[in-house]
C-alpha cells in the first residue's frame, strides 16, 4: 500500500487504471550503484554516467495510479558496491505525469538529491559528465553524498 493505493510491480498485474512503467536511473554520482528500487520495485544497477548516457538500462516495472494526483511521494532505495549500507530517500514526483508516460526515470544527482519524473520513450541524461570508468567519475578524490540528504544503515 502507498497513501492508502494498492500498488503493483508488473504489467500483467497492474489492475485498470494503472500503468507499468519501465523503471531507468541515471547515476550522476562519482561512484557505482549496486543496486535501486522506486517503491520495492527493482531498478538494477547503475554504472557512473557518461557524456549522453545515465548509466543503467531499464527494468520492469514502477505502477503509478490512474488519475494521479500531484505531488506524491515516492521512495528510493539503493545500495553502493561492496559492504556500502543500504540508503533510502522519500523524493516527490511532482511534475506532470504525461498522457503515455513509458518510463520512470530516478535521477541521483552528486550532492546527494534524487529527483523523479515520467518520461517518453526516448529521454536523455540531464547532466553530461565525463567518467574514469563505469565505477568511478575520477581517478581519485570520489565523493559520497548520500548519508547527506538520506537515511543510510542496516
Amino acid at each position: 500500500m502507498f497513501n492508502g493505493v494498492a500498488l503493483y510491480t508488473g504489467p500483467h498485474s497492474t489492475p485498470k487504471g494503472m500503468k507499468g512503467l519501465t523503471i531507468r536511473g541515471y547515476n550522476y554520482t562519482d561512484t557505482y550503484i549496486d543496486s535501486f528500487a522506486v517503491n520495492g520495485a527493482g531498478g538494477g544497477n547503475l554504472e557512473v554516467s557518461r557524456k549522453h548516457a545515465g548509466g543503467g538500462g531499464g527494468t520492469c516495472c514502477a505502477s503509478i495510479p490512474g488519475g494521479l494526483e500531484l505531488p506524491m511521494t515516492v521512495e528510493i532505495v539503493w545500495k553502493r558496491d561492496g559492504d556500502a549500507p543500504y540508503c533510502k530517500q522519500t523524493v516527490l514526483l511532482d511534475r506532470p505525469v504525461a498522457t503515455d508516460p513509458y518510463a520512470f526515470d530516478v535521477h541521483f544527482y552528486q550532492d546527494g538529491t534524487i529527483q523523479v519524473a515520467t518520461a517518453p520513450f526516448d529521454s536523455e541524461a540531464r547532466v553530461n559528465l565525463e567518467r574514469f570508468n563505469a565505477y568511478e567519475r575520477k581517478a581519485s578524490g570520489n565523493v559520497n553524498n548520500d548519508s547527506k540528504l538520506s537515511r543510510c544503515g542496516p
